[in-house]
């Protein structure tokens, strides 16, 4: 276990992001004070996007989450924080058994009303992925005025005409893992037209609508 001085919060946030898999609103996270915020943005373990705020966690981040499978309970953790930190525990139990991976443990998806579990894919699926991921970087390049702008997703699904729906969801998914992806939701919702919504892809049991690449 790393001593790096970070708060109880400061690791419970991190830990509650790594089983998210995905980013989560800031609103969240009452106990975060905003300069322990900073401080985890400035340590290169979150990033913050969109409005309204969310929080995310860097590979950095996600490293360092991993770190707090079987660690000790932070002092005064009471009931609660033990019961975390037991359930931590048997997740490293369980890893170390299986030999999976934490980032594929908490790869469990809401999509579309229904659960969507991640497998490892064949030779041909993985090359089909990357493929479909590398043109999803294009089609947002060209879209894109600068790098870390956001797109809106009806207009990377129309550069990416012929494609099916899901096969982009799938890929939208995978790329969403990388530090330098994000994919929120519209802060305006009233704001969207049918097609807006149509196109938006289901992570973490939230819609998502606007893609940036390069933050």
């Amino acid at each position: 276990m790393p001593h790096d001085g970070l708060t109880p919060v400061q690791r419970y946030v991190l830990v509650r992001l790594m089983i998210n898999a995905d980013a989560l609103p800031n609103k969240l996270f009452g106990s975060l004070k905003q300069e322990k915020r900073i401080d985890l943005v400035d340590r290169k373990l979150l990033v913050v996007t969109g409005r309204p705020m969310s929080l995310d966690l860097t590979q950095q981040g996600h490293d360092r989450a991993v770190a707090e499978l079987g660690a000790e309970p932070p002092e005064r953790a009471g009931t609660a924080g033990e019961a975390l930190y037991a359930a931590l525990e048997f997740f490293r139990r369980f890893l170390e058994h299986t030999g999976i991976e934490p980032k594929d443990l908490f790869r469990l998806r809401l999509a579309t009303e229904r659960l969507v579990v991640a497998t490892e894919p064949m030779p041909d699926q993985v090359a089909e992925a990357i493929d479909l991921g590398q043109r999803i970087r294009a089609a947002y390049s060209d879209l894109s005025p600068r790098p870390g702008d956001y797109v809106a997703l009806a207009a990377l699904r129309a550069a990416l005409a012929g494609v099916p729906g899901p096969e982009v969801d799938a890929a939208l998914i995978d790329l969403n893992r990388a530090p330098d992806v994000h994919l929120v939701p519209e802060s305006n919702q009233k704001a969207l037209t049918a097609e807006q919504r149509a196109a938006a892809v289901s992570i973490g049991n939230q819609h998502k609508h606007l893609l940036a690449i390069g933050l």
